[in-house]
């Protein structure tokens, strides 16, 4: 239960950037270019927010670098996805 506490303000900031881009998503819902800008800026936070996390906790490896860059890179393939949907 400690370890929540602990991670808590880190887990906030990331709910924080993730609903950020959800919200500029919708916001811009008429028009692509912009969802597509707001989507990549997430995913390049998202990767960014794994490395400042992991280093502040001492276990940053280039495997969590990898990890964190393929989760970010299958969501931008499924935001696209919807994106670009007929």
């Amino acid at each position: 239960m400690r370890s929540i506490f602990r991670h808590l303000p880190h887990y906030l900031t990331l709910f924080g950037i993730l609903f950020a881009g959800l919200l500029g998503i919708f916001i811009f819902s008429y028009d692509r270019v912009s969802q597509v800008i707001i989507s990549i800026a997430v995913a390049v936070a998202y990767v960014a927010w794994g490395v400042v996390h992991h280093t502040l906790h001492k276990d940053f490896h280039l495997a969590v670098v990898v990890e964190y860059l393929l989760v970010a890179g299958l969501g931008l393939v499924v935001v696209f996805s919807l994106i670009f949907r007929s």
